[in-house]
C-alpha cells in the first residue's frame, strides 16, 4: 500500500511539474533577460549628459514597456516547439485520426480555409465579446470602488497607460497576447485539459492567468479574462480565437484609458449594466451555436 501511495504521488507530481513547467521556464527567462537589459539600459544612461538622461527619464515608462516586451518575446521563444505539439494533440483530440494524416491530404489542408478553419461568425463573436468583457470588467471593477483600493494597482495603471501610443499598441495588442496566450492557453491549458475535465481546465488555467498578474485587481480581472479566453478556445478549437481575444480585449481598455471623452461615457452604471449584458448575450449565442468540426 505505501508503495502504491509513493508511485500515486509521483505521478501527480510528475503531471504538476508537466502543466507548470512552461510557466517557469518563460517566467525565468524573462526575469534573466529583462533585468539584463535593464542593467544595459541604465548603463547607457549613466553615460550621457545630464540632459539627455532627463530626455530619457520623460519616457521611462515606454522604455520599460518596450522592454518588458522584447524580454517576454525572448523568453517565449523556447516554447515554440512544445506549443507546435500542444496544438497538433488539441487538433487531434478533438477532430480524431483524421488529422494525422499527411501533409498532403485531408484534414491539415483543410485547417486554414475549410472545415477546421475559423468562421466570420467566430471572428465577430469573439471580438465584441472581448470588448464588452473588458471594459464591462473594468468598469465594474472602478464603480465598486476596488481599483481605487489596490495602491500596487494604480502603480501597474499609471506605467501601462503612460506608455507611448505606438508602443503601447504594439506591447498590449501583439506582443502580450501573443506571449501570455503561448503560455496560459496554449501550453498550460492544453496540458491540464488532458488530465483533468475540460471545464475543470477552463476555470483553472483561468485563475492562475490571474495570480500571475500579481495583485488583486488585476487577478480578479485577469482570471475572469482567462476564464472566458479558454472557454472560447475549448468551444472553438482554434488558438486565434485567445490570442484575438486577448488582442481586442487589451486595446480596448488602453484605448479608452487614452480618452477622457470615452472613459466619462462608459464608467457608468448604465455603460456598466449594457457592457456586461452584451457580453451575456455573445456567451448565449455562443453556446448555441454549432460551430464547424
Amino acid at each position: 500500500m505505501l508503495y502504491m501511495n509513493s508511485d500515486h504521488n509521483n505521478h501527480w507530481l510528475n503531471r504538476m511539474w508537466e502543466i507548470f513547467c512552461p510557466f517557469l521556464l518563460f517566467f525565468g527567462l524573462y526575469i534573466v533577460v529583462f533585468n539584463l537589459l535593464a542593467s544595459l539600459y541604465r548603463a547607457i544612461a549613466g553615460g550621457l549628459g545630464e540632459e539627455y538622461q532627463a530626455g530619457m527619464m520623460k519616457y521611462a515608462g515606454t522604455v520599460t514597456s518596450l522592454v518588458s516586451g522584447l524580454s517576454m518575446l525572448i523568453g517565449v521563444l523556447p516554447l515554440l516547439p512544445l506549443l507546435r505539439r500542444e496544438l497538433k494533440e488539441h487538433k487531434q483530440s478533438v477532430y480524431g485520426s483524421s488529422m494525422t494524416t499527411d501533409n498532403t491530404s485531408g484534414a491539415e489542408k483543410r485547417a486554414g480555409s475549410g472545415k477546421y478553419g475559423i468562421t466570420a461568425v467566430q471572428i465577430v463573436l469573439t471580438i465584441v465579446l472581448a470588448a464588452a468583457s473588458s471594459l464591462g470588467l473594468n468598469v465594474l471593477l472602478a464603480l465598486t470602488g476596488i481599483v481605487e483600493s489596490s495602491a500596487s494597482y494604480q502603480d501597474v495603471a499609471r506605467q501601462q497607460y503612460s506608455v507611448m501610443l505606438g508602443a503601447g499598441m504594439l506591447l498590449f495588442g501583439l506582443i502580450s497576447p501573443i506571449t501570455e496566450e503561448i503560455v496560459f492557453r496554449g501550453l498550460i491549458f492544453n496540458r491540464m485539459r488532458r488530465y483533468f475535465p475540460h471545464a475543470a481546465a477552463v476555470v483553472a488555467s483561468g485563475v492562475l492567468f490571474g495570480i500571475y498578474h500579481a495583485n488583486p485587481v488585476q487577478a480578479l480581472y485577469g482570471g475572469c479574462m482567462g476564464i472566458l479566453m479558454a472557454y472560447l478556445y475549448e468551444r472553438m478549437h482554434s488558438f486565434a480565437i485567445p490570442c484575438l481575444f486577448h488582442a481586442t480585449a487589451n486595446l480596448m481598455v488602453y484605448s479608452v484609458a487614452q480618452s477622457a471623452a470615452l472613459h466619462g461615457r462608459l464608467f457608468t452604471v448604465t455603460g456598466c449594466a449594457a457592457l456586461l449584458a452584451g457580453s451575456a448575450v455573445c456567451v448565449v449565442i455562443i453556446e448555441k451555436t454549432r460551430f464547424p468540426e
